[in-house]
């Protein structure tokens, strides 16, 4: 069983406090998108508002290098991608409406996501205080600098492990988004806004099916799910070649017609199954997931933010469901059985689900100093108060807190942000004798990171390093970058990454140990 053990860890450390982090950090630019230069006005009037075009095109030249490769050989070669992507951004606004489309292209979009060529499409309108909106969206709560606690709204694509830039990551919600900013002259609430959230459904965080960034664990489940499916068709293969020997033996003797029947009924019975099971194991792995496009998975939110003074602060509640997975370990072996035999499983045959989750949050932001201060906090509500349910992720507390300054050297800038939970009643998780969501976690689990960026040449010229480090995992990551602003609108980037993972077991890295890559970029905004 010691696979199923990465189920655990699965959900546990990369679905708990796992890429954490990387729901937030900033790994690129995301800068201007205005048409300038040669092309001329970005806009164009009709009907009394004005309709805005923009975009980019980008390609990045990528080579990976590991001392060891998956069987622990020294790698000769580096293996290199290609990736081309491109934005479009058509908006038209007037003084009372507005209407944004975001289109997003690139090779895994178009082969594996084509609902995300829409990368957002919001319909806002403007009705005093009040303004509201509705489409496929991206929202994001919180006062920390690309490092959330209380940001719950959209999943997180880590396809392309957690390279992008933190917005391209998350992944838009059919939503609709009430906002109503109290007026200035409004006593204690002056200049306060409230804000409400509602979506009919809700999307997974998202992993690579294949290639170099599967999660470890990933790989482990549906290795034991493709051993248990092997297990299973063997079985039914000799329950087959079985029936067929009673079958030759029954009709070779001087029995009835009906046993005759009987028999026959049987073997053919038997060799359906062995050929349904062995067509349908092919895509066991494929259908773990339950369909959460549906009302029970929607998502609702309520937040206020305020300034007192100088401090920016704000409270906000959120109900709907955890993006990280959790299983019913107890499901495993009837699921397997359900999908080979039928092709096919319901949601509530299936050992994967998502937790219903409230989370109330806190946020802050205040300026000391040359110090920009941020912070987060949130309490995550689960059905497992009591923290014994092995189906069910246990209370946990989270929290970011961190920040910024500029340093008196050239135009450096260091920017430093701690994130952190802790698990309630973790001394309870395996209390059963049942392997828990979070087997392999730990109680508290923290990590810092640690950008500091300087601008050269006018800002044409700007070079940063980034850093991640786990305390507990010990994993670490690495992130070198410098980008040259040629002309307007064109540029070009050298950054690299190296991860390392310095325990053998429960890091949130495990598979990538000494991997990295090295890449060279063009992007032209315009």
């Amino acid at each position: 069983m010691k696979k199923i053990k990465f189920i655990g860890l699965f959900t546990a450390a990369l679905f708990t406090a796992g890429f954490a982090f990387a729901d937030d950090f900033d790994f690129g630019d995301d800068f201007g998108s205005d048409f300038g230069g040669d092309f001329g006005d970005s806009s164009a009037s009709f009907a009394g508002g004005a309709l805005e075009v923009n975009g980019e095109a980008q390609i990045d030249f990528r080579a990976y290098f590991d001392d060891e490769n998956e069987y622990g050989l020294p790698v000769d070669e580096w293996k290199t991608d290609t990736t081309p992507k491109g934005k479009i951004n058509l908006k038209y606004s007037n003084s009372a409406v507005s209407a944004e489309a975001k289109f997003a292209f690139s090779k895994d979009v178009l082969e594996n996501y084509r609902e995300d060529v829409i990368d957002e499409l919001t319909l806002e309108s403007y009705l005093g205080n009040f303004v509201v909106q509705a489409g496929k969206m991206k929202v994001v709560w919180g006062k920390g600098d690309k490092l959330h606690a209380i940001d719950n709204f959209n999943a997180n694509d880590y396809t392309d492990f957690i390279i992008p830039d933190y917005i391209d990551r998350r992944i838009a919600e059919p939503m609709i988004r009430v906002l109503y900013n109290v007026p200035k002259d409004v006593g204690p609430f002056s200049s306060s806004r409230f804000e409400l959230v509602w979506t009919p459904t809700m999307t997974a965080d998202r992993y690579a099916a294949s290639g170099r960034w599967v999660p470890a664990q990933v790989a482990g489940l549906k290795s034991e799910l493709t051993n248990k499916a092997g297990t299973a068709i063997v079985v039914q293969g000799v329950n087959a070649g079985t029936a067929n020997a009673e079958l030759a033996s029954i009709m070779a003797s001087a029995s009835t017609d009906e046993q005759k029947l009987a028999a026959k009924n049987k073997a053919v019975n038997a060799q359906s199954l062995y050929t349904a099971m062995l067509s349908n194991s092919s895509s066991l792995a494929d259908n773990l997931y339950p369909d959460t496009k549906q009302l029970k998975y929607m998502q609702a939110g309520a937040r206020f933010t305020t300034t007192t003074g100088s401090l920016d602060w704000g409270l906000s509640y959120y109900v709907g469901r955890d993006k990280r997975a959790s299983f019913d370990n107890s499901k495993i072996d009837s699921f397997v059985s359900t999908y080979l035999s039928k092709g096919s499983a319901d949601d509530d045959d299936k050992f994967i689900d998502y937790d219903f989750l409230q989370v109330f949050g806190l946020e802050a932001a205040k300026t000391f100093g040359a110090y920009n201060f941020r912070a987060e906090g949130a309490y995550n509500l689960t059905k497992d108060t009591a923290g014994d349910d092995p189906k069910v992720h246990n209370n946990s507390v989270g929290w970011v807190f961190g920040f910024d300054r500029d340093l008196p050297l050239s135009e450096l800038n260091m920017n430093v942000q701690f994130q952190g939970k802790y698990i309630l009643n973790h001394d309870k998780i395996n209390d059963l004798g049942v392997l828990d969501t979070e087997s392999g976690t730990f109680e508290n689990d923290n990590k810092v990171v640690v950008n500091i960026s300087d601008s050269w040449n006018h800002g044409k010229v700007k070079p940063e390093v980034s850093a991640v480090y786990g305390f507990q995992h010990y994993d670490l990551i690495v992130m070198p970058k410098i980008t040259w602003y040629v002309s307007d609108g064109l540029e070009f980037c050298a950054k690299g990454m190296y991860m390392a993972s310095y325990k053998s077991e429960k890091t949130e890295f495990e598979g990538w140990h000494n991997n990295g890559f090295v890449q060279l970029g063009a992007k032209y905004t315009f």
